[in-house]
């Protein structure tokens, strides 16, 4: 039987739950998939350890229904909510106020991230203007670039990256709180506590493949 926590948030209107939803799968798949193409590089000890395959319809499927497709919806449910400036419902009462900012702070910063990756992957891919097996070569390029001595580049990158962890990691705790899966506080605290050790985790990960990149230390 649900408990009352699950009934309540089961009764929230649709767009709030889209917005839940949406950013529980998309954002960590997109994470994973990008770290797991950074360590790759960060480890690269050949040529042929930077070309990528030719991507598969399959694997093109894939990328459009679990990451950006969702990731359309969660920013579309998040514009309404703002745009109808309706107040949302209090996820409990040991909840800080800040959680909701920093959500919303990191959740900006991570949808310019994202705009920036697909336009200088994805789309250009889609449009013609590039090839996808050289993602790899133009990430390197990129990252160790440099603008009067200064990694502009690299820097941005980080900051991106740490964007969307933090968001990443505050939507699947507070979205386990509004889908009333964390009854307790002792279950709250040790959701925050894995998020935020995950997200720690992931950045330091991130964080590593991108310096040693944008180092220029690999292929020679």
């Amino acid at each position: 039987m649900a408990s009352s926590a699950e009934q309540l948030a089961h009764a929230r209107p649709v767009v709030e739950r889209c917005l839940t939803w949406s950013g529980l799968v998309p954002l960590p798949a997109f994470l994973l998939l990008h770290l797991a193409s950074e360590l790759r590089l960060a480890f690269a000890t050949d040529v042929s350890d930077v070309l990528r395959a030719t991507p598969t319809l399959f694997a093109k499927l894939t990328s459009v229904l679990l990451v950006w497709l969702p990731l359309v919806v969660h920013v579309a449910a998040a514009s309404v909510l703002l745009l109808t400036r309706r107040a949302p419902r209090p996820l409990a009462a040991d909840v800080p106020p800040t959680s909701r900012i920093m959500s919303r702070l990191s959740g900006a910063l991570s949808l310019a991230f994202l705009a920036y990756h697909a336009r200088a992957h994805p789309v250009a891919v889609w449009l013609g203007r590039a090839a996808a097996e050289d993602a790899g070569f133009r990430l390197i390029a990129e990252l160790s670039s440099t603008a009067s001595g200064v990694p502009l580049v690299g820097g941005l990158y980080l900051l991106g990256l740490s964007a969307t962890i933090t968001h990443a990691s505050l939507g699947v705790h507070r979205g386990l709180l509004a889908e009333g899966l964390l009854s307790n506080a002792a279950k709250r605290r040790a959701s925050a506590r894995l998020c935020a050790a995950t997200g720690a985790l992931l950045f330091c990960l991130g964080a590593a493949a991108v310096i040693r990149v944008a180092s220029g230390v690999l292929l020679r």
